[in-house]
């Protein structure tokens, strides 16, 4: 993200990876979103050439799933739509 954008740039750039991410899992590829990369932006600059006005936000990892590796059945609850979500009439 370039340096003088802010919060509502990286919003715009989370519904993206969101969509691209959706769009994965449509052709069968799995993905992760790491933010932890956002927390390492020098290393992760220096590995791939990301200029350093570019803000770091997260990466993806993305490929085919082996589903017999037992990590990969690993699934994180969530919490109920009422809990995280209020409808206004």
């Amino acid at each position: 993200m370039p340096e003088p954008f802010d919060t509502r740039e990286a919003t715009d750039i989370g519904m993206y990876a969101q969509t691209l991410m959706l769009a994965f899992i449509a052709r069968g590829i799995a993905s992760c979103a790491q933010g932890a990369l956002g927390l390492f932006p020098d290393i992760v600059r220096a590995q791939l050439g990301i200029p350093g006005h570019q803000k770091l936000l997260f990466g993806i990892s993305f490929g085919y799933e082996d589903i017999d590796v037992k990590a990969n059945a690993a699934r994180a609850d969530r919490a109920p739509m009422d809990d995280v979500v209020r409808f206004h009439r």
